[in-house]
């Protein structure tokens, strides 16, 4: 089968949900859903918004359109969507937005990812983001890798005396120097681990004495979401500065038990109700409380964004929504393999285990953040069996 390029793929994905859901065109203007269309481009400039500086028009019959202002023209069509078969509607910049050069332009049934056009479909664009091409799979297992250095680096890094913000910056450069930006960077340590399951890592006010941040003492917990070409990486770990408190080292292999649970019940063929049930279920097994799981949502599908969908109670969210291969077929004549990406992030007080796996075609299974210098956890103890999963201990 002669290899068919991966915008072509992406814009076919495009043309087979307007099919789907009888639309005449749909507005792209969000970070995630741009990159998703065009396989990796960046429309992107403020880091903290959701919303790009242009946007990307796709037709119902597969014609894509470049709509943005004259700043962001040059750049866009001469680098990021270089050599692509794309239309171009520009503006000035003080005159109009993309949602109001893209009415001008076409009629009927369209919609767009923010509700500036038409109906807001960006959660119904949820599996398009989640359902990867065998190039975005490869993507992900070298996004992976520049992870797991980047946090293996950043722990290593640390001394006695730093604070979470001293982590926190560790970890941001290390990623930074793997040439993949940081949307997530999470810090807590010591008698803040138990208290928070999404901290902010703990700095000095603007204002207030450097100081007044503590060394940390016992332990830490660094966490990132790590994103390169619209896809993302997360990953947890932990690194011991003195004395672990009681119970933590053996809450930690538990949890990472809980973890692998919900990767081994990631299978083709189920919906992310299902895996979270399974998951959950082992909480109680290996120790927890039952309804542990209430204090923290467990992860889910990954993809273009953190978490394309997260794992509840009675989600239908398909694992792997086989549909779109036979839609992609239609489309293009020819049969891409599709995967997809999941990212578990099970906790418990003071402990969380968490890394970035690919679900392949074909079923099988790859822990694409895995870091073998950290100590390992001896899995088959923790859960009575021997397990093909793999997770790292505290460093």
């Amino acid at each position: 089968m002669p290899r068919i390029p991966l915008f072509q793929t992406r814009i076919a994905l495009i043309q087979a949900f307007l099919r789907r859901y009888s639309y005449d065109g749909i507005l792209l203007n969000r970070v995630d859903n741009y990159a998703m269309a065009t396989g990796g481009c960046l429309n992107g400039v403020n880091m903290f918004s959701d919303i790009g500086a242009n946007a990307l028009f796709v037709t119902r019959d597969g014609q894509p359109y470049y709509v943005g202002n004259n700043i962001e023209a040059p750049r866009q069509l001469e680098e990021e969507l270089a050599g692509q078969d794309c239309g171009v509607i520009d503006f000035l910049w003080c005159e109009g937005s993309p949602a109001e050069a893209a009415a001008r332009r076409f009629s009927g049934a369209v919609v767009s990812d923010d509700g500036s056009l038409g109906k807001n479909v960006h959660a119904d664009l949820a599996p398009l983001r989640a359902t990867l091409t065998p190039e975005e799979l490869e993507k992900y297992r070298a996004l992976g890798k520049r992870a797991a250095t980047a946090m293996t680096a950043a722990l290593d890094a640390i001394e006695p005396g730093w604070t979470e913000g001293d982590v926190a910056a560790r970890l941001a450069a290390e990623i930074a120097g793997q040439r993949c930006r940081a949307p997530v960077v999470l810090v807590a340590a010591d008698d803040r681990l138990p208290r928070y399951r999404h901290p902010a890592p703990r700095v000095a006010p603007l204002l207030g004495d450097p100081a007044s941040e503590r060394p940390i003492q016992r332990y830490v917990m660094a966490v990132s979401g790590v994103q390169a070409e619209g896809l993302v990486c997360s990953i947890t770990r932990f690194k011991r500065i003195g004395d672990l408190p009681p119970g933590i080292a053996d809450a930690h292999a538990r949890i990472c038990g809980v973890d692998a649970a919900f990767q081994e019940a990631t299978r083709i063929g189920r919906s992310l109700g299902d895996v979270f049930a399974d998951g959950c279920r082992a909480y109680e097994a290996l120790g927890f409380t039952r309804d542990e799981w209430r204090n923290h949502h467990q992860g889910g599908a990954t993809g273009y964004g953190a978490r394309t969908c997260k794992g509840a109670p009675g989600e239908t969210f398909a694992v792997l929504d086989q549909s779109w291969r036979s839609a992609l077929r239609d489309i293009l004549g020819a049969d891409v393999p599709l995967g997809a990406v999941f990212a578990w992030n099970p906790s418990g007080p003071g402990v969380k285990s968490e890394d970035t796996f690919i679900l392949y075609p074909d079923g099988a299974q790859e822990i694409v953040t895995q870091t073998p210098d950290l100590p390992r956890v001896d899995l088959a103890r923790v859960i009575g069996r021997e397990t093909s999963v793999i997770k790292s201990g505290i460093a």
